[in-house]
Parts: structure tokens; C-alpha cells; sequence
């Protein structure tokens, strides 16, 4: 059975895991651009999605005005076939359930591995197994990831004739935390994969410390089961699951606000670990509403065509105690477009899921989405100066991160001289945006990410410093090329 994960998160296993993080890197980066791409995919944004409201009751639609929350949100995949049959098991396959077998430790420490991970692409042969289930994401930027000790993980990586194998653990001995992290570079034929079959068979496997006074050996066989599909009858994948709202695990928040005159905005805030600043994504948008059914329509600028386009997506809702719900259901290859099935030039989406997980006759893939919000507190009807004379407010620039254009806004409570600058994070000045008298009410400013002289400046954080009657505002943005 051929089998291609593109979207596949090769995990941090906390303990020594930066070492094959490295090594991962480094295979990717000499894998064709195209497919690099593909492994860097961030999670679908559900603006993108064309959804089908369910029938709800009926609403007022003023009420969705003000400023909401994320609270909570979920996204299950249905699919259906025409034919009776027998696929691998979607949550063994990704190592959220035990596989079938055991892959016994023994030596200086004793116990056993029955999670497993297993793809192979382009030549490309990556396994994982542990004694905890692996959890997996949408890119290759390591997380850390929630383990209970005992914690045992071996990883495997191939490509050609190279190979390199690592066992990394922690346990609790005597009250005292030990640690594993040991390599072997030449499993030879301890080790033993069939990527048809998805079986792991270990013999007599070994990893040391240099001293060589302590030894893990491990022994057995690991193998995917099977799971039964009945015609016609719709059955949950939870691979596809997509988190529509933010981490929490990563202290992200999500908010809404819905202006009176239909304009409105989503406003995603996070701190961004590997840059070091806190970040805020802002996207604009139009919205309508019946009394059971709400539209929602994000415009956007494709930079490589060069135009200006829209994405609307119509969702049910309802408000109950300060609570606003909504729910939808999704076509879910419409929603996913050509990014899971591009490089498939014969297949078209449902080929490439019958290929992708050795399913046949699939009728039907559907997404069906919920999220929840709490009421924060009203805003200003969008069009009228909220703000009091000699008052300033700075909006964070959107989108953020983006690429090659954002646009920053703000508001002016009185008229008065105002500067615009961009900065990097060295503090030299980038580019003069504006210097002028404005009036009162709402402004922006767009940024083409270049020099005062022209020139594209590379990634990274640059700062917006506003000079407004002597007082100089600031907001950060992250160019991503």
C-alpha cells in the first residue's frame, strides 16, 4: 500500500530531541522546495471555508455587536464510502493509539514501546515509537509536547545508505530523575522495517553511553491494525481534526469585534518563542447577519498574482447569556482547495485520499466545525471618533506576519502634526511612511516592506514608531519571506 504523508509533524521528544530536530532540518532543507513547503504548512484558516449553517434559533443580529473571546472550538472530519472494507488504523498510524505488539526495553532500563509513527517519502524513511502517544502538528518548529514518565521514544531516520537511530527517556529512580540520549548510527539488521506492510521488527537493537556502563537493548515487533468501514455509513477521522482558534498550551488569545456599520475585525495575540516578542495577527473583515445565520467576508491581497480578493464564509449562530456559538458544516475538499492534492496532477481530491490511506469508492468528506465565545464588552460604531480631543490609538498592522505589504491604523481624537517611521530591531531607521498634519478620525499607512531607497528588506521584526504631537507610539511587525 503506497503511502505519502505530506502534513506530518516529526516531534520534539523533549529530552535530547534537539539533536534529531537538527537532523530533520537539515534532510528537509535537501528535499525539493515544493515538498518543503508542504511540511511547513500552517493549520487551514477557516476563513477560507465555504460552510453550510445548520438551522439554529432565532437571534437578534445587534446583539453580536461589541468585542468576544475565544473560548473553545472543535472540528471533526466525516468521511464515507461506497463499499465495505478494511483500511490501517487512522489513530495507530499516527501514534495516538498502540499499535499492535510491543517493542521491548530491556538492560538498564526495563519496560516496553507500542506507539508508533511510521512514513516514508522520496526515498525518506522516518520512524518513532514510544510508550507515550505522539502527538503531531502542522509544521516542523518543535513543541513541547505533554509526556508521562516513564518516557521512552526511539526515533529512526534513513535516507539511501545513511541512517541514524536515537533513544532518549527519563524516569524516576529513587526519587531522582535519569536521563536517556544515546545514538547508533549503524542499526544494521537489528532493525528491519516494511513500509507496505507498516511492521517494525527490532532484534537485539543496542545503545550506549561512551563508558558503555549503561545499555538499553531493545527486542520485538510492531504492527498497524486494521479498522473496518461499512458502506454508506459515515465514519469519524481525527486525523484531519483542525484547531480553528488559538493554543492555549502557547498562551494565545483570539478575539472578535463587531462594529455597528458592518465592519469588523479578528485579532489574533501570542508571544512568538523563537523571535522573543509578543506578536498580534489582525485581519479585517465585512460582516451581515440574519436571525439565525452569519456572514463573514475577509478580504486579502495575493501577493503573487497581484490582486485583491475575498473569502466569505456563512456560519449559524446563536447568543445565550453572553455566550456565542457558532456551527457550520463544511465540504472538506473544497475547503482544503489544491493544497493537499497538488502534486497529484491525475488525482483529484478524493483520489488522493483513497491513495493517501488505502481507502477506495470514497462518496463523501465533510467538516463539521463549533466554536465558542464570551462577551468582553461593546466598541464604538465603526465610522464615529470614540476617541476625546488631544486622544491617540494605535491599532496593531495587518496582517502580521505578512509579506510584502501590511497596513498599520489609527485614530486621532484632534487634528495634529504626525510622523510615520519604520525601524529594525537595531534601532536603525528603515523608512519614512508620512510626515503631515492629519485631522480627526481614522487613518492608515501601508508598508511595502522596502528602504527609503527602494530596496526589499529581509525577515525579521521591524518596529512602527507614530509621532503624534510629541509623543511617539510604537508597533511591531514580523516580515516573513
Amino acid at each position: 500500500m503506497k503511502q505519502i504523508i505530506i502534513s506530518i509533524t516529526f516531534i520534539s521528544m523533549c529530552f535530547g530531541g534537539d539533536k534529531i530536530a537538527d537532523l530533520f532540518k537539515d534532510q528537509l532543507q535537501q528535499l525539493p522546495k515544493e515538498i518543503q513547503q508542504q511540511f511547513s504548512k500552517k493549520a487551514y484558516s477557516w476563513k477560507n471555508i465555504p460552510g453550510k449553517p445548520s438551522n439554529r434559533s432565532m437571534m437578534d443580529p445587534t446583539e453580536l455587536l461589541g468585542e468576544w473571546e475565544h473560548e473553545d472550538e472543535d472540528a471533526t472530519v466525516w468521511m464515507t464510502v461506497g463499499t465495505d472494507q478494511s483500511i490501517m488504523n487512522f489513530m495507530q498510524l499516527y501514534g495516538m493509539e498502540p499499535a499492535e505488539g510491543s517493542i521491548g526495553i530491556s538492560g538498564s532500563a526495563v519496560d516496553s514501546m507500542d506507539y508508533m509513527m511510521l512514513t516514508s517519502f522520496y526515498g525518506y524513511t522516518i520512524l518513532i515509537i514510544s510508550n507515550n502517544p505522539i502527538n503531531f502538528g502542522y509544521d516542523y518548529y518543535y513543541e513541547e509536547v505533554d509526556i508521562e514518565l516513564p518516557f521512552y521514544a526511539m526515533t529512526f531516520a534513513s535516507y539511501g545508505t545513511y541512517s541514524f537511530a536515537e533513544f532518549i527517556g527519563a524516569e524516576i529512580v529513587n526519587g531522582d530523575t535519569v536521563f536517556y540520549d544515546f545514538e547508533n548510527e549503524d542499526v544494521g539488521s537489528s532493525l528491519s522495517i516494511d513500509t507496505t506492510l507498516f511492521r517494525v521488527d527490532i532484534t537485539a537493537l543496542e545503545f550506549s553511553n561512551d563508558p558503555g556502563d549503561t545499555i538499553i537493548t531493545l527486542n520485538g515487533t510492531l504492527v498497524l491494525g486494521t479498522i473496518d468501514l461499512t458502506a454508506n455509513t459515515p465514519f469519524e477521522t481525527p486525523i484531519f481534526a483542525q484547531d480553528f482558534g488559538p493554543d492555549p498550551g502557547e498562551d494565545e488569545s483570539m478575539y472578535f469585534q463587531f462594529y455597528g456599520d458592518g465592519t469588523g475585525f479578528e485579532i489574533y495575540s501570542g508571544f512568538d518563542d523563537y523571535y522573543g516578542y509578543e506578536w498580534t495577527d489582525t485581519s479585517e473583515f465585512e460582516w451581515s447577519a440574519t436571525d439565525d445565520s452569519l456572514t463573514l467576508i475577509f478580504s486579502d491581497y495575493d501577493d503573487y498574482y497581484g490582486y485583491e480578493y475575498s473569502d466569505t464564509i456563512s456560519l449559524a449562530y446563536e447568543i445565550a447569556n453572553d455566550t456565542l456559538s457558532f456551527e457550520a458544516e463544511f465540504d472538506f475538499c473544497e475547503m482544503m482547495g489544491d493544497d493537499y492534492y497538488y502534486y497529484y496532477d491525475t488525482l483529484d481530491c478524493f483520489g488522493m485520499l483513497e491513495e493517501q490511506f488505502g481507502m477506495t469508492d470514497i462518496q463523501d468528506v465533510t467538516l463539521d466545525f463549533w466554536m465558542e465565545m464570551s462577551y468582553v464588552g461593546p466598541l464604538a460604531i465603526g465610522g464615529e471618533i470614540a476617541l476625546q480631543p488631544d486622544q491617540f490609538k494605535l491599532h496593531q498592522a495587518y496582517p502580521n506576519p505578512f509579506n510584502p505589504t501590511t497596513t498599520l491604523q489609527y485614530e486621532m481624537g484632534s487634528a495634529g502634526p504626525v510622523s510615520i517611521d519604520v525601524f529594525d530591531v537595531n534601532g536603525r531607521k528603515v523608512r519614512s511612511l508620512f510626515t503631515g498634519i492629519q485631522t480627526p478620525g481614522q487613518h492608515e499607512v501601508r508598508w511595502d516592506a522596502k528602504n527609503d531607497n527602494g530596496r526589499s528588506m529581509s525577515s525579521g521584526v521591524y518596529l512602527f514608531k507614530v509621532n503624534v504631537n510629541g509623543k511617539t507610539h510604537t508597533a511591531k511587525t514580523l516580515l516573513l519571506k
